[in-house]
């Protein structure tokens, strides 16, 4: 018994070409719509959850007030860090139920606008950015 290969003529390989590539594009296409589902999904679940906490950095003569408002994980915050952009961070305990803490003269002979991140320090040991501001300072 002989098996014969039948020649492809170039209109049926230019046809399975076609098919292959039309079935290509396909598969991108549905993996990028459903990524961009996925994606768009989580974007909008994380802006619409409550913040771990919330935090006003303020200016007040030589010192920064770090106002606490309210937030999902205000219990467990124990500490937070204020770093001004060219200066060592400094950081402080927060009692349980605070509703701001002062740093104390931190802002001595510090001048011009500079970027003052705020960090949050949990029980469990995680480090969140809380806030970033630029202040003025005099």
């Amino acid at each position: 018994m002989v098996i014969r290969y039948k020649k492809k003529t170039p209109g049926q390989i230019r046809f399975i070409m076609v098919v292959f590539l039309i079935a290509a594009v396909i598969m991108i296409l549905v993996g990028a719509l459903s990524g961009l589902l996925f994606g768009a999904n989580y974007i909008v679940d994380q802006s619409l959850s409550d913040p771990d906490v919330l935090v006003n950095p303020s200016l007040a003569g030589n010192d920064i007030v770090v106002t606490i408002y309210e937030g999902r994980r205000i219990s467990e915050l124990e500490q937070i860090s204020v770093e001004i952009e060219g200066y060592a961070p400094v950081v402080m305990n927060v009692q349980k139920g605070a509703s701001e803490v002062v740093f104390t003269g931190i802002a001595v002979q510090i001048t011009e606008t500079r970027t003052v991140g705020v960090r949050g320090i949990f029980t469990d040991g995680t480090v969140k950015h809380l806030k970033i501001v630029e202040l003025k300072f005099t």
